[in-house]
């Protein structure tokens, strides 16, 4: 959603030269019908819309799901606007001027987090992303929060390898710059503590990150 044709313009032909179908609304109340109708699994969205703006169409969104997608492209690059755009589910914010190479690269992390598999499988565990139902190989289950599952998620499909705590800080959370590195450490130990009862799932590399083993 971007009011600035030029700018909507050049969005447009940059995103579907990398394989996306875009749709370009100029005012936030055409943004909210245009996303209602077409369920789009991504919204990069300026702040300054006429009418509507982008925080009330960012609320919007997010009162009917959690799951979409959505990049805050704005000149306000205060740190209030940047602060308040994130508490209210704002997956990364983009402060205009641009480069174009960053935004596709950060749009494309975000675009990743939202096109999940819906089971994942190590050995006999499996893990359904949408229902955030972890399996095991006895039939016992373990249901994870919203942000242990987006946690699990990111070491599942990365089994095997150690990945740090900036990878994930950045993966589920979005935005390290506002987040403390140490919240990863807090829910890697809610995972444990959920996961206790199967042996030693999540593993510490010292100084470096987490990895998973099944």
């Amino acid at each position: 959603m971007e009011d600035d044709q030029k700018i909507a313009r050049l969005l447009q032909l940059l995103f579907e030269n990398h394989g996306y179908e875009v749709l370009i609304a100029s005012t936030g109340e055409e943004g909210w019908r245009m996303y209602s109708t077409h369920n789009p699994a991504l919204v990069i969205l300026d702040l300054m819309l006429p009418g509507m703006d982008g925080f009330e169409v960012l609320e919007k969104i997010r009162s009917v799901d959690e799951e979409v997608g959505v990049v805050v492209l704005t000149a306000r690059g205060e740190v209030e606007n940047r602060i308040r755009g994130l508490k209210k589910g704002a997956d990364d914010y983009i402060p205009k001027p641009f480069h174009l190479d960053e935004l596709l690269t950060r749009v494309e992390a975000v675009a990743r987090r939202v096109r999940k598999p819906e089971l994942l499988k190590i050995g006999s565990m499996v893990f359904d992303v949408n229902s955030k139902i972890l399996t095991f190989p006895d039939g016992s289950t373990v249901v994870l929060s919203e942000r242990e599952s987006s946690l699990l998620y990111h070491l599942f499909i990365n089994a095997g390898r150690v990945v740090s705590r900036e990878e994930l800080l950045k993966e589920v959370w979005g935005d390290s710059e506002f987040i403390s590195k140490n919240i990863v450490d807090v829910y890697i130990k809610y995972l444990r503590d959920k996961l206790k009862d199967h042996g030693k799932i999540v593993k510490t590399v010292r100084g470096i990150g987490y990895v998973l083993y099944a």
